[in-house]
């Protein structure tokens, strides 16, 4: 995945590994919603969102790995077409 390969482990950063276990987390994650709460292709996306952030970013130790994964994931959803919202209705509001 592009998180793997893009941020890499280092000795200050050593638990910087990711695999098909967290991948398969975020997938629980989105599978565990029932239809009366995820209703609509954006609650879908928010929820990606969410368990995404949940596996990977709360990992991350500094701001600037933070801010580069949520907007790697802002350019992932525009890319794919996975909702319109603006990177701060994201994540800042």
């Amino acid at each position: 995945t592009r998180i793997s390969e893009e941020l890499l482990p280092t000795p200050a950063k050593s638990h910087y590994t990711f695999n098909l276990r967290d991948l398969s987390k975020v997938f629980q994650g989105v599978l565990m919603a029932t239809p009366q709460v995820c209703k609509d292709k954006d609650a879908l996306v928010r929820l990606w969102l969410h368990e995404t952030c949940r596996v990977f970013h709360d990992r991350l130790i500094n701001a600037e790995d933070k801010d580069y994964f949520k907007r790697m994931l802002h350019e992932l959803a525009g890319r794919h077409g996975l909702g319109g919202a603006s990177y701060e209705d994201l994540f800042v509001g």
